[in-house]
C-alpha cells in the first residue's frame, strides 16, 4: 500500500522534478566545456553550480510544485493528512537534489576541479570532503524551506517560484555589500562563489541550517491548518 501511494506521488510530481536538477548540472558542465578552458575558472563555475544553481532550482521546484494539488479540498477530507502527502513530496524533492548535488560534488572532487573555501583548505580528509558538502547543502536547505513556506502563505506558484529567483538573484547581485556587513552573514546563501576567503564561511553555513530549520517549523504549522489551505482557490497559478 505504501510503495503504491510512493509511486502515485513520484508520478503526480511529473518529470520536472527528475529532470530539473539533472539539466542544470549536464546542460552547464556541456556549456562550461565549451567557452571556457581554464581550469581555475572551471572550478569556480562548477562550484557555483553547485552553490548557486541546483539549490536555486530545489527551491523553485519546492515553490511550485510540492504543496500544489488541484484536488485540495477533496484531499482534505480523506483519513490520511495532507501535511504527511505535502511532507513526503517536499522530502523526495530534497532528497532527489541532494543526491544530484552530492554526486556532483563527488565528481569535481575526483576530477580535481572542486573550489575549497580558506577556513577548510587545511583540514584533512574525509573531514575537508565531509565539510565542504555543506557548501550546496545549506543554501539548498534554507531555499526549499523559504520555498515551501511561500508557497503556502501565497498558495500561487507562480508567485513563490519568482520569489525564489528574486532572493537568488539579490544576492547574486549585492554579494559585494552582503560580505562586507556582519548582519547580513547569516543568510548569505553563497559565499563560496564571490567570498572563497571569508573567515565566516562554516560559521554562514551553521547560521542558514538554524533559519531552515525555523522555516520549517513555520511550514509544519501552516500545513496543519486546513483553512489557511483553502483560503485560496486550489487551482491558483
Amino acid at each position: 500500500m505504501m510503495f503504491d501511494r510512493l509511486r502515485y506521488e513520484l508520478r503526480l510530481l511529473g518529470k520536472p522534478v527528475f529532470l530539473t536538477p539533472l539539466l542544470v548540472v549536464i546542460g552547464f558542465a556541456l556549456f562550461l566545456t565549451l567557452v571556457n578552458r581554464n581550469v581555475d575558472k572551471v572550478a569556480q563555475s562548477m562550484g557555483a553550480s553547485l552553490e548557486v544553481l541546483l539549490p536555486m532550482a530545489a527551491g523553485v521546484v519546492v515553490a511550485t510544485i510540492a504543496t500544489y494539488d488541484r484536488a485540495l479540498e477533496l484531499h482534505l477530507t480523506m483519513p490520511r493528512p495532507y501535511h504527511r502527502t505535502a511532507t513526503m513530496r517536499f522530502l523526495f524533492i530534497v532528497l532527489w537534489s541532494a543526491l544530484v548535488s552530492l554526486l556532483t560534488s563527488y565528481l569535481l572532487y575526483v576530477f580535481n576541479f572542486w573550489r575549497l573555501p580558506t577556513q577548510i583548505a587545511q583540514w584533512s580528509q574525509p573531514w575537508q570532503f565531509l565539510t565542504w558538502q555543506m557548501t550546496w547543502l545549506s543554501s539548498t536547505f534554507w531555499l526549499v524551506s523559504l520555498g515551501l513556506v511561500l508557497s503556502l502563505l501565497l498558495r500561487s506558484r507562480s508567485a513563490s517560484g519568482i520569489l525564489i529567483c528574486v532572493v537568488s538573484v539579490a544576492e547574486l547581485l549585492f554579494h559585494q555589500a552582503i560580505d562586507q556587513d556582519p548582519l547580513y552573514h547569516p543568510v548569505y546563501l553563497f559565499p563560496l562563489t564571490y567570498s572563497p576567503d571569508a573567515s565566516y564561511w562554516l560559521t554562514n553555513r551553521l547560521e542558514l541550517l538554524g533559519t531552515a530549520a525555523a522555516l520549517l517549523m513555520l511550514a509544519w504549522f501552516l500545513l496543519r491548518l486546513p483553512e489557511r489551505l483553502l483560503s485560496h482557490a486550489p487551482g491558483e497559478e
